[in-house]
């Protein structure tokens, strides 16, 4: 399999999973006033104010219709895939109406100064991309709700301790992303439903994750953990929790204290039959998946 069908295969899990745990939306269908969207740029500046929508995908931009992005100032929803870009162009950042953008198949390696300006920004994707950490000023996106990171290709990945400060997001996707910690200002968050860090080499969950009371879903599969932390069970709306394909060889008995956990995945660990049947006792109204 060559390095291009890997990478769209890789895709295709990371969506699955995105899938599974909630309905896939549509961009460009969900966000801004109905209308044409733009797949040109040089078509899209002949009427800027006209232009809400614009998807530039598998096209080179050229570095002199760069320079005149700021003219699209009523832009709301933005995608670029596979635009051979190694950085994201300065300008972007004078797209304060942004509401959803989606950078797909560039190995861009750092966010431009100021990218903490999108005071509207709700959902934002980076797959395929090339970045080692977020900014520390990527908390001012006050407005954030999604964030997913997929098929990240920098050795390590790293989270800035403000982080945990994003006060409105509810659905954090990490997929095959090499984490390097996990800061522990993730209890900080306070609306936060969804939560996937799979594929990410994680040997250990920090105790912080169980002070996220408002978490509905957590899916932490194909990582390296031999362990959850018992705060983890302080999670007392979690209706959906998968650990699948790690090291896992029991789970404490304070998992019985999830009384609305509706479906337990632990398919792919080392669990013997003696202690599933425990957990059945533990959990007689939870759906376990073995």
């Amino acid at each position: 399999m060559n390095k291009q069908n890997l990478f769209f295969f890789l895709l295709f899990i990371g969506t699955s999973i995105r899938l599974f745990a909630q309905e896939e939306r549509d961009a460009f269908e969900m966000y801004g006033p109905p209308g044409e969207t733009y797949t040109n740029l040089k078509e899209a500046l002949k009427e800027p104010k006209q232009v809400y929508k614009l998807k530039l995908d598998y096209q080179v931009i050229d570095p002199k219709l760069q320079l005149k992005i700021p003219k699209l100032t009523e832009v709301q929803v933005l995608q670029l895939t596979a635009n051979n870009l190694t950085q994201l162009p300065q300008e972007l950042t004078s797209l304060s109406n942004l509401f959803y953008f989606a950078c797909v198949g560039n190995e861009i390696t750092s966010l431009p100064k100021g990218f903490g300006n999108f005071e509207q920004l709700t959902e934002l994707k980076f797959q395929g991309s090339k970045l080692d950490s977020l900014p520390f000023e990527f908390a001012y996106l006050g407005r954030l709700k999604i964030l997913e990171i997929q098929n990240n290709k920098a050795d390590t990945f790293y989270f800035p301790n403000s982080f945990g400060y994003l006060k409105n997001l509810s659905e954090l996707l990490v997929f095959n992303t090499k984490l390097d910690t996990l800061p522990s200002s993730f209890s900080e968050f306070k609306k936060l439903k969804s939560l996937t860090l799979a594929m990410c080499g994680l040997k250990k969950v920090p105790a912080e994750i169980g002070k996220i009371s408002t978490l509905e879903t957590l899916i932490l599969d194909n990582n390296s953990l031999f362990e959850l932390p018992k705060q983890i069970y302080k999670l007392k709306n979690l209706k959906y929790l998968s650990v699948k394909s790690n090291k896992i060889v029991s789970l404490h008995d304070s998992i019985c204290m999830l009384k609305n956990l509706e479906v337990l995945d632990i398919r792919g660990n080392y669990l013997k039959e003696f202690d599933i049947a425990i957990l059945k006792i533990l959990l007689p109204k939870c759906r376990i998946l073995y």
